[in-house]
This record gives C-alpha cells, structure tokens and sequence, in this order.
C-alpha cells in the first residue's frame, strides 16, 4: 500500500516538474520571439499612458514652445534670405516684399508665399509686409513686421535680438544697437496688444 501510495507521489512530482519546464520552455521561445508578457506588456501600457497624461497636463506649454522654435528658426531664415538677396544693393531703398520674394528671400516660408510673390502669410496665419527704414543713414535698414501671438512674443523676442539689429514689439524697441535688451520691456511690450503682438525686425548691413 505505501509502495502503491509512493509510485503516485513520484509519478505526481514528476508531472509537475514536467508542467513547470514546459512553461518555462514557453516562456524562453516567448522572450526570445519579441513578444511581451502579460506584466511585460501592462508595464508598457502604464509608461504610456502617464506620458499622454504628462502631455495631456503641459500640451499648451509644450505646443507653444514647438512653435516658438519654428517661428525663431523661420525669423532667422528670413533673415539669411533677406541679405542675401539684396547683397549688391547699395542701401535697401528699391526693396518691397514682392521683389525680396522674387529673389528668394522668403523660400523658407514655402507654400505661404503667394504665387504672384506679393502677400507671405506667417506661421500664426497674420499677413507680412516690409517697408524701409533709418537707424544711421537713410534706408539703411530693411524692417519686416511679423504678428505672432503674444506668447510667441514673450518666448522668442529674445533670441531674435542677437540676429536682427532692431528689434521693436508693437511700437516700442526693445533691442537696438544703442539699447540694451531688457526682458521686462519685451514682456510688458508683447502683452500691450491684447493676444496679439506685431514684431518690427530690423535687418542691416552691420
């Protein structure tokens, strides 16, 4: 009778050895598959789910700094664009927008630069326009106005100052070569409008 009962346990014991190698065979050919495994997978879906949530909390923020980055990166363009098409002027007196379009200086801005050249939307949908201007000499400068929302403003006034050689925030300036930056200014000047800011970017020779 315990020969008999012995045989079961063992036979028992076996089995079960046999179930749990079985499984972890399972397992291995699963890891080794790329497959994840149930804790593997519910681990994942958490990690994303607190990184839509994280973005969820800041999207403003996080939207209003991207677009700040492409308003900076186009701003800087224009001005690239705008030098080197008027490299063998004397001063920038003969330039309108339509001329400095035709020569390629707004290429950056792409599909908004209408097909005639005459009208260029901005990034926040609010139109461009250029007109000469006096810092020393007479039509020694070329300033384009670009209206961004006021955040924008607020977020990229101050880099735009180390690349234009004025820089005005509706009517008032905020950076010259005679004038000093000052982020109090910029900050009150580019909420003086409301949600809205028209910025004068100034482009010289020096």
């Amino acid at each position: 009778m315990k020969h008999n009962e012995q045989v079961h346990h063992d036979a028992a014991t076996l089995a079960k050895a046999s179930r749990r190698q079985r499984m972890l065979m399972i397992a291995r050919r699963t890891k080794q598959s790329g497959e994840l495994s149930m804790i593997e997978a519910g681990a994942v879906m958490a990690g994303a789910a607190l990184l839509a949530l994280a973005v969820y909390a800041g999207g403003k923020y996080v939207l209003d700094l991207i677009h700040s980055s492409q308003f900076k990166s186009e701003a800087q363009m224009f001005h690239t664009g705008i030098l080197n098409a008027t490299q063998n002027d004397a001063d920038f007196s003969a330039e309108t927008l339509q001329v400095l379009a035709q020569n390629h200086a707004f290429d950056s801005a792409g599909s908004r630069v209408s097909t005639d050249k005459s009208t260029i939307k901005g990034l926040f949908n609010g139109t461009l326009s250029t007109s000469v201007g006096t810092l020393v000499t007479a039509n020694d400068s070329l300033i384009l106005t670009y209206p961004v929302t006021a955040t924008i403003c607020s977020l990229s006034v101050a880099a735009l100052t180390t690349v234009y050689t004025q820089v005005s925030v509706n009517g008032t300036i905020v950076a010259s070569p005679t004038l000093p930056f000052s982020a109090s200014t910029a900050a009150t000047s580019c909420a003086s409008a409301g949600a809205t800011a028209s910025l004068q970017l100034y482009t010289t020779r020096t």
